[in-house]
């Protein structure tokens, strides 16, 4: 039987690196998704899913202000209420700058709960309970005296605790005139059930909802359920055939996890400069880059590959609509004298203007030089786009 996999991992940017990697995008906005995939993953330590990018590529920087380390961005349920507890929050503060007193868990969810009321909001509708208050003072960065918050749960609790306790004694002394049995030998079968309660609280206490927040990070979710599913399929293994099971894990190890080595990004972005007609070559200037002067550079109508290298390679030409009965090739692309490849359809038209795309990966010898030959109808319009960026040496 093969060891299982782990459970994939949850990751998340804080707002602070959500900012930095908006900063990072607007200085170098050729590079593909991909190719920011890797950054993120290389600058922060973390992998995120092309999507969740994609959302923050397009969200307004002030959406990530406030919390620099809060992660998980939430739509409050009842706004209106939420300014009005922040700003009881903001007169306690004002209130108490001279005496240097904190206002108490206590005090705010008794605020709260007032407030609540006030808005004509129901208890079941909003649960004024330590995750509320929790969350509340993550997305405010509050920094509130950590009571007895929420004390008449705490209280009941103990009550409930201290009954229990009652209940137990008088159980065991009635127990106590009767022989007592053997103790039964530890239980050495898998309790599915147990593990699949453990896989549904884990994605509960991931993202525990008490009717205040509603969410938009929907990757995330998903990925909470991903995770309930493994542990879940693992708990159904497990309990039908734990006999093979056990037998196996006493003589197959696991092989450690050996972090992937990530190479820092390199890439050199380039744009035509004059119109070029069939059939004819692209001429190029350097448009932006990163750590690239040691393995590429431009040459007119070509970029130079500078060191043996693999390389990634997207060609983005906008050149004019194509007729019916033209070439069935609009573009080829040539390293050297060998053709790496050529572009027969176009992926998108405008008025008289298409965009045709085409992209490569591929191993080159140094002073391999790339160039881009068209040969569809009308003209490559300038500011086509070559992006090559270095994969391993």
């Amino acid at each position: 039987m093969p060891p299982k996999r782990p459970p994939p991992q949850r990751t998340f940017l804080t707002n602070a690196q959500k900012l930095e990697l908006k900063a990072f995008w607007s200085e170098h906005p050729d590079l593909q998704l991909l190719a920011v995939v890797d950054w993120v993953r290389e600058r922060f330590g973390v992998s995120v899913g092309r999507a969740t990018l994609y959302r923050i590529y397009h969200a307004p920087a002030d959406a990530f202000a406030g919390n620099a380390q809060q992660k998980k961005g939430r739509r409050v349920k009842f706004p209106e209420l939420e300014r009005d507890i922040l700003a009881f929050c903001e007169e306690s503060r004002r209130a108490n700058e001279s005496s240097g007193a904190a206002l108490s868990d206590d005090a705010l969810l008794r605020a709260a709960a007032e407030l609540r009321a006030r808005h004509g909001i129901s208890e079941t509708e909003l649960k004024l309970s330590n995750g509320w208050l929790h969350r509340f003072k993550e997305r405010h960065a509050l920094r509130v005296t950590p009571q007895a918050a929420a004390g008449e749960e705490v209280e009941s609790a103990q009550t409930s605790t201290d009954n229990g306790d009652a209940t137990q004694a008088a159980s065991d002394a009635m127990d106590s005139g009767k022989p007592k049995r053997k103790p039964r030998a530890t239980q050495r079968k898998v309790d599915a059930g147990v593990v699949m309660a453990d896989a549904v609280d884990a994605v509960e206490t991931n993202d525990v909802s008490d009717g205040s927040e509603t969410g938009d990070d929907d990757e995330e979710d998903e990925d909470s359920v991903v995770e309930a599913s493994v542990a879940i399929q693992e708990a159904l293994e497990a309990n039908s055939d734990i006999s093979a099971t056990t037998l196996e894990a006493s003589v197959i190890s696991e092989p450690a996890s050996v972090p992937a080595v990530i190479r820092p990004l390199t890439y050199l972005s380039a744009v035509s400069v004059d119109p070029a007609t069939a059939v004819g070559f692209v001429r190029w200037k350097l448009n932006s880059g990163m750590a690239h002067a040691e393995y590429f550079s431009v040459d007119d109508d070509g970029v130079a590959v500078l060191t043996n290298a693999m390389v990634q390679l997207n060609v983005e030409l906008q050149h004019s609509a194509l007729p019916s009965d033209s070439s069935p090739i609009i573009f080829k692309v040539w390293a050297g004298v060998e053709l790496l490849g050529q572009c027969e359809s176009s992926i998108r038209w405008a008025d008289d203007q298409a965009l045709s795309v085409l992209q490569l990966g591929c191993t080159l010898p140094a002073q391999t030089v790339i160039r881009v030959e068209y040969h569809g109808a009308g003209v490559v319009h300038s500011g086509s786009r070559l992006v090559l960026r270095l994969l391993n040496e």
